[in-house]
């Protein structure tokens, strides 16, 4: 059974419905949910003169403050960690694998033609290379 929810957390209203779904099934089961923020390579992020660990703590803090805000309001216990990565995708699997994880949830746009061969669909890349089951929540879902 599923009882540690491990969700891609990036602020977007996509990952605020992953998370919404995350903290359902927990309460549901009597799990955990942990948020994982994936940053890009400090060198590519961080302004000209901003220390690389500002951003990262920057980051860190928002998902600190977020985990203890959904714990406190939902009664689920709401951790959180950080992955350095270019790939989302595969910062979130290797992050269930060393941390464990019953489940990874991430949200999507759900978008399709030119703008996901450009971009790329974080979620469609996590469920090829992901040990454990993938939940996808799409921007239509009922949560």
């Amino acid at each position: 059974m599923f009882k540690k929810m491990v969700v891609g957390v990036d602020f977007s209203e996509h990952s605020d419905r992953a998370v919404k779904a995350a903290l359902q099934l927990a309460r549901s089961v009597g799990g955990s949910v942990v948020l994982v923020g994936v940053i890009p390579s400090p060198t590519e992020i961080v302004p000209s003169g901003t220390p690389e660990d500002q951003v990262t703590g920057s980051i860190e803090h928002r998902l600190r403050d977020r985990a203890a805000e959904l714990s406190k309001s939902s009664g689920v216990a709401v951790d959180y960690g950080v992955e350095v990565s270019e790939d989302p995708a595969a910062a979130l699997t290797r992050f269930v694998a060393t941390w464990g994880g019953d489940v990874l949830v991430v949200g999507t746009s759900a978008r399709s033609g030119l703008n996901r061969v450009l971009v790329g669909s974080v979620a469609e890349r996590a469920l090829r290379t992901s040990t454990v089951p993938v939940l996808v929540i799409g921007p239509a879902a009922a949560i």
